[in-house]
């Protein structure tokens, strides 16, 4: 093992234990988070002081330039501890992935090269609600336009829009824009069931510039025609986008059914099963049968998602490439999973009692964190099973994400 190999392990290592190290502060904060829908300011600054926010950075920009593996465990252990967290962490640091190898020299460094000891967050949704914009010399003025579930927009100090632009030959393609908070106006509209600190809030621009060194076409990102020479042998770069964007959304599964799992042992331990004669539910036959079954669904997805991860990442250090087949079959792994998950909860929540009502109760906010997650389109398990099951039978696949 080389040197930087082992330096790597170590900082892989220093980030989930300064991820794990949060969880206690994170889920003692879960009600209160779930109460007035923010991460508490404090709790964000721990967040960035333990480097949780540039696990994906470029080195060259104070980054820590790890893998997603170690993002993944990172992603993991935050939503142990609180769910809106732990989508935060997830979809803050795929962020700097996406725009490392999509935009140049000249974005990268006006969006991290002042702000190197600084976690600089980035926010945004690819699809807008609707859009007004022109092409102007020099760039794109954006009349008025509007992008819902910016997830982190509360936190975020650049924002990552995506927009459909004339492709010159009477057509459209997709086109990713970077602004500055200031160029954006944050709407108080996250009002929802799960996930309530996420910050996935809508947000709007009206007459903004945006100039031509921050705008990145999709269709020459994916061949990798905007990433600078010192990243273009860099493997977590050569990552493939369309596995690692389903993880990003994913990710934070995990976390939460382990931290579920946590919160229902608390209560297996010293609560009684009402109308029968066990006075804890660490006594009773069903009980044993209930938690064996989830934690095993729970350890099983664990698999199937490091499975998934560590040949992401060989691929990616051996500059190999996916076909769409591996693609699809990945983002079904990855909803299959996503369904173990679904299905351990539910079992904990048959022995959860009547107390699962209080809005008070830590567990319940937990589940209600995982079902909001559980049904986002990218992640949905029928989905994406079913656009596997098509390729089995020799089909095209369902859908443009592929």
């Amino acid at each position: 093992m080389t040197q930087t190999s082992v330096q790597q392990i170590e900082v892989s290592d220093m980030l989930i234990e300064n991820a794990r190290s949060l969880q206690k502060i994170l889920r003692d904060a879960t009600l209160d988070i779930d109460q007035k829908s923010k991460i508490p300011d404090e709790i964000v600054q721990m967040i960035r002081d333990k480097g949780l926010l540039k696990v994906l950075r470029p080195k060259l920009f104070g980054g820590y330039q790890t893998d997603m593996r170690t993002y993944f465990e990172v992603v993991t252990e935050i939503s142990r501890g609180n769910g809106s967290a732990g989508w935060f962490v997830s979809l803050s640091n795929i962020r700097d992935y996406m725009v490392s190898y999509a935009f140049g020299r000249q974005a990268l460094t006006e969006i991290f090269g002042e702000n190197r000891d600084k976690d600089v967050v980035l926010a945004g949704n690819f699809k807008p609600v609707h859009i007004d914009l022109e092409r102007v010399e020099g760039g794109y003025f954006v009349k008025k336009a509007q992008w819902p579930f910016v997830s982190g927009s509360p936190y975020a100090d650049w924002f990552y829009s995506g927009a459909p632009v004339d492709d010159g030959n009477g057509g459209q393609e997709m086109a990713i824009f970077i602004v500055p908070r200031q160029d954006v106006t944050v709407l108080d509209d996250w009002d929802v069931v799960g996930l309530k600190g996420s910050g996935s809030n809508s947000i709007v621009m009206e007459n903004v510039f945006i100039p031509d060194h921050r705008v990145s076409l999709d269709r020459l990102a994916v061949q990798g025609h905007y990433i600078i020479d010192e990243l273009k042998d860099e493997p977590l770069y050569r990552t493939p986008f369309v596995p690692s964007l389903t993880l990003s959304i994913v990710a934070p599964t995990l976390g939460l059914a382990l931290g579920g799992f946590d919160l229902h042992m608390q209560r297996v331990m010293k609560a009684g099963i009402g109308n029968t004669f066990y006075q804890k539910m660490s006594e009773a036959p069903v009980t044993h049968l209930q938690i064996g079954e989830a934690e095993m669904k729970i350890e099983a997805a664990r698999l199937m998602f490091i499975d998934v991860i560590n040949k992401l990442d060989e691929y990616s250090r051996e500059g190999k490439l996916f076909n769409q087949k591996e693609s699809i079959r990945m983002k079904a792994e990855f909803g299959f999973a996503n369904q173990l998950c679904k299905e351990s909860f539910d079992l904990m929540l048959a022995g959860a009692g009547s107390v699962f009502a209080y809005n008070s109760n830590v567990f319940q906010a937990f589940y209600r964190d995982f079902i909001t997650m559980h049904l986002h389109a990218f992640i949905t398990p029928s989905s994406l099973l079913e656009t596997h099951g098509r390729i089995l039978c020799d089909l095209e696949p369902n859908t443009y994400f592929a």
